[in-house]
């Protein structure tokens, strides 16, 4: 960090104890009631109800834990009254003095309560606590609380997310991974771990993989989608704050434990899921504990087949041509691990002192099989629109790739929160630590070496493309693979280490005018690195012939070929690597290599006040960033290599204003300018370079990239139906400037890019053309959040027993890319609507639920942009179906099945085509149908 930093740092919190104690010492005396809200019934405390002090313009909301602070209430008999959305008001007399603090717990008891089937079966429990703390929310936010999380067939935490408004997801393998947030990409949505950094464990990413998180150690995720000047600024797209179970989310004592069987259709297998919980308080209320593990083992496949975008175009036709066709067979495991466990302290009614850890363990284990049949090695001989012949093709190949992907992300946060009087001081101490290993990985690649084999092949559309073998040795037969290629040995690693310390302060005013002014301190530091070694292995022994190594024919449905059996293949080359050739590829593993860090420290200073019905904020957070790089610059013609290293640093202001109108307890308008920010990916800013052979092209990375920056406008109004639902509407739109791209630059067309990246070093003075990453592109985007939920008694009895949700998403955008100057194209990523829709029944002990997802057609999220529209890879519209189906035998016991993916969703790609020729494939990727089997007990 540099001493500018530290300067900052240390003036900072030198103001930070001049307000406090000046402030202190001008009002040192009021009247506090603290206390807290629960379900008497359940032992359940309710975050987000709404405390009011009748007659007065006191009010609070409580906390996830159900507590709750009013200030400078006035001396007297007050009637305290509470309400929470799926309950009656509840009313009682406090005697409030002069000065002090006394304590008013609330217990809702059965009485009070609306809805039988809410109090009985429990399965609104998850809707009413998220409803009740969105409600409550400074700032337009989505809550999914945890009984809601386990309503749904849900694998990991993005999944968690996919049915809130806005939400979309980039799926790997048909699971959940990053979370897609009002149409931008995953890499702008920010992820903190219980208000903390929380560090990411993908190889060079920004981006925060949530697969990695199972659901069940999950106690609510909060997406907020305007942040307050007291939140991080990162992500321009929206935050993500994922919170861990306490053991105050409940009352004394609680236990439960999952066991599942989970069956896949398209391998046969059966998988096992497990996760437990146990929680207490201490007899005086002053201690709590939670520890709650988690253990998840799934087994299944995926057929595909691509294109891509191998794509050539005839020049005597104009007809579209494939380059080359692969089809691909996997067998996938994956594997969560997961433990949470917490201890926290309330010694006394202005204290909290909280522990809380974590601990994340996601291995994907996973053969791909291949075939590839590149019909640019062969001769075409008949050609129409959508079929052709190719014969004589050469280097047909069979390859098989092992590869096992080990994330682990650790993170621990340590804090405070202290009631001085009108003050209230939090801090906290946050440490993460994201890694992910990936051990010898092969790829083992066999040929055929005669040019003896013909193809035809044909496509009316992208998901019709077939190919068929017409002349030559089948490809079925083992032996004609012939020529030993090559094995390829990769091993990568990677780390982040992420240290979050912050110091905030509320100093609330007295007076008919709720209001206060906070400010506080945040100073974050994260070291990303990277590593790997590619070693290349030829001229084996006689005896490695794909004949020798050969496996079975499967049931792979779209062109069949012997595998390459992976047993075989690691007892053959593992231990025997002496009797192959090998060489090192310098570049590979030299160019991967590199070590960033970054330090950012922030102030804000934000006040808030209402008047009548009317909240106000107002700030602004200032933000100060440091970033190092070091790598390795690479000479192809020498293969020498030296380590080089570069510096950035720079600042952002970022005000902001809200405002909220609480029409009536149950109808909140929102409206709010803000600002916020999106630092460039590690990978793109990581400083390394590689200059090739003839000495007149260099790749490298750009660490002087800008900060994207957006600037935001949202609108929303939220009705919440007193029979627990609730009716939204919201509206956005962002300014967002300094998008990055990879882009090559001739040094005679672009001199001030050369000079930006090269300087005035006379060793690039025969560098004539630059591959690297730099700013140019901006774009807005605009879109409206239509939501509905609601138990249907309000028709009649008939549907009393009857659910719905509903909710979809609308969105336009437009980017100008330097490469593409002429055209205005949509945001990559951004699906026109999203949505999500859910019927569900509840009679007596039996709940059953069918819910769907889809997104409609984008551009891939993982691939750049095209050099034009008919370069570009599209991901097709997509909607899944999943059922839940559960029976609660006891109290204790419950037993349900879920249906994931009825219909067999596929992923699928495509690229358009000009005058009206059929749309081509890109990819087609099948998950099948998978099923969970379980029971749930709970104390």
């Amino acid at each position: 960090m540099r001493i500018s930093s530290l300067s900052l740092l240390g003036g900072a919190c030198r103001l930070f104890a001049i307000l406090f104690i000046g402030a202190t010492v001008a009002y040192s005396q009021s009247a506090k009631i603290v206390g807290r809200v629960t379900d008497e019934f359940v032992d359940l405390a309710l975050g987000g109800a709404l405390v009011q002090v009748l007659n007065t313009d006191a009010k609070a909301y409580t906390d996830d834990q159900g507590n709750f602070v009013l200030t400078n209430v006035p001396a007297g008999k007050k009637m305290l009254r509470v309400s929470y959305l799926g309950y009656d008001a509840s009313e009682k007399y406090v005697e409030v003095p002069t000065t002090g603090t006394i304590r008013a717990d609330v217990k809702f008891a059965s009485d009070v309560v609306e809805m039988d089937s809410f109090r009985v079966q429990g399965t609104l429990v998850g809707s009413a606590r998220a409803l009740n703390r969105q409600r409550a929310a400074d700032s337009l936010s989505n809550i999914v609380a945890s009984d809601e999380i386990g309503n749904f067939p849900d694998q990991n935490a993005a999944e968690s997310m996919q049915r809130i408004p806005g939400v979309a997801l980039y799926r790997d393998q048909g699971e959940g991974r990053y979370v897609v947030l009002r149409g931008l990409n995953y890499t702008f949505t920010s992820v903190e771990l219980d208000g903390a950094a929380f560090a990411g464990a993908d190889l060079g990413e920004r981006a925060t993989a949530l697969d990695v998180v199972s659901s069940d150690m999950l106690s609510s995720i909060e997406v907020t989608k305007v942040p307050t000047p007291d939140m991080d600024a990162e992500g321009i797209a929206g935050k993500v704050n994922i919170k861990t179970k306490s053991a105050f989310d409940g009352d004394v004592f609680g236990a439960q434990v999952g066991l599942q069987m989970t069956y896949s259709d398209i391998t046969g297998d059966w998988s096992h899921k497990f996760n437990g919980e146990s929680s207490w308080i201490s007899e005086d209320g002053k201690w709590g504990f939670l520890v709650a593990p988690s253990l998840q083992t799934r087994e299944y496949g995926s057929h595909n087949y691509e294109v891509a975008d191998a794509w050539d175009v005839d020049e005597d036709t104009g007809f579209y041509t494939p380059a080359e066709v692969q089809f691909r067979e996997y067998e996938i495991k994956r594997e969560r691990k997961g433990l949470t466990a917490s201890i926290e302290s309330r010694p006394n009614d202005e204290t909290k002192v909280y522990l809380r850890t974590s601990y994340s363990n996601f291995k994907d284990t996973e053969n791909r099989y291949r075939t590839i049949i590149p019909f640019e090695d062969g001769e075409l001989t008949a050609l129409a629109e959508g079929s052709g012949t190719v014969e004589n093709v050469e280097g047909l190949s069979r390859r098989l790739r092992q590869r096992e992907k080990d994330q682990e992300v650790f993170g621990a946060i340590v804090g405070f929160e202290k009631l001085i009087d009108s003050w209230t001081v939090d801090g906290f101490a946050g440490l993460s630590k994201g890694e992910e290993t990936r051990p010898n990985e092969t790829s083992t690649q066999f040929e055929r070496g005669e040019g003896d084999v013909s193809f035809g092949y044909s496509f009316t559309n992208p998901y019709d493309f077939t190919v068929t073998q017409v002349a030559g040795p089948s490809i079925l037969e083992a032996a004609t693979y012939d020529e030993f290629d090559k094995i390829e040995l990769t091993n990568e690693s990677g780390e982040e280490d992420s240290l979050d310390l912050a110091l905030n302060a509320r100093y609330d005013f007295a007076g008919d005018a709720q209001s206060y002014l906070k400010f506080g301190v945040r100073l974050r530091t994260k070291e990303k690195s990277s590593e790997a070694e590619l070693i290349e292995f030829d001229g084996g022994p006689d005896s490695f012939t794909f004949a020798n190594l050969a496996g079975s024919v499967t049931d792979y449905p779209f062109l069949k070929a012997p595998r390459i059996d992976p047993a075989k293949v690691n007892d053959a080359f593992f231990g025997n690597q002496s009797s192959f050739d090998s060489e090192r590829v310098i570049e590979d593993s030299t160019m991967d290599d590199w070590n960033s860090e970054e330090d950012v420290l922030a102030v804000y200073g934000m006040a808030g006040w209402s008047v009548g019905k009317s909240s106000f904020i107002a700030g602004a957070r200032f933000e100060q960033t440091d970033f190092k790089t070091r790598g390795y610059e690479f000479l192809e013609d020498s293969e020498s290599v030296s380590q080089i290293t570069a510096s950035n640093d720079y600042d952002n202001f970022l005000p902001s204003f809200q405002y909220r109108y609480d029409a009536t307890d149950n109808i909140v308008y929102r409206a709010s300018w803000s600002n916020s920010l999106a630092r460039p990916s590690f990978g793109d800013t990581a400083y390394r370079s590689f200059i090739n052979d003839d000495g007149d092209e260099m790749e490298i990375g750009n660490p002087n990239l800008k900060t994207l920056e957006s600037t935001n406008w949202d609108a929303s109004v939220e009705y919440y139906l007193p029979s627990l639902g609730m009716v939204s509407a919201a509206v956005f739109y962002k300014d967002i400037e300094n998008f990055s791209f990879e882009q090559s630059y001739e040094r005679d067309e672009n001199p001030e890019m050369f000079s930006a990246i090269l300087g005035d070093n006379p060793a690039f003075d025969g560098i004539e053309e630059i591959t690297t990453f730099s700013n140019g592109s901006a774009g807005e985007i605009k879109g409206l959040e239509l939501a509905y939920q609601q138990q249907l008694g309000f028709l009649g009895d008939a549907f009393e027993a009857f659910g719905l949700m509903a909710n979809v998403t609308f969105l336009d955008s437009e980017a100008i890319y330097p490469t593409r100057e002429d055209e205005n194209v949509p945001f990559v990523g951004q699906s026109d609507t999203v949505g999500n829709l859910a019927f569900t029944y509840e009679q007596g002990e039996f709940f059953g639920r069918v819910a769907m997802n889809w997104r409609s057609e984008r551009l891939r999220e993982d691939e750049a942009i095209g050099g034009d529209i008919y370069e570009d890879l599209y991901v097709d519209d997509f909607s899944q179906i999943d059922l839940t189906f559960r029976y609660r035998a006891t109290e204790n016991w419950t037993f349900y099945t879920e249906v994931l993916n009825v219909t067999d969703e596929p992923f699928r790609v495509f690229l358009k085509s000009p005058n009206g020729a059929p749309e081509r494939n890109g990819q087609v990727e099948e998950y099948g149908w998978s099923s969970n089997i379980g029971f749930r007990w709970h104390y």
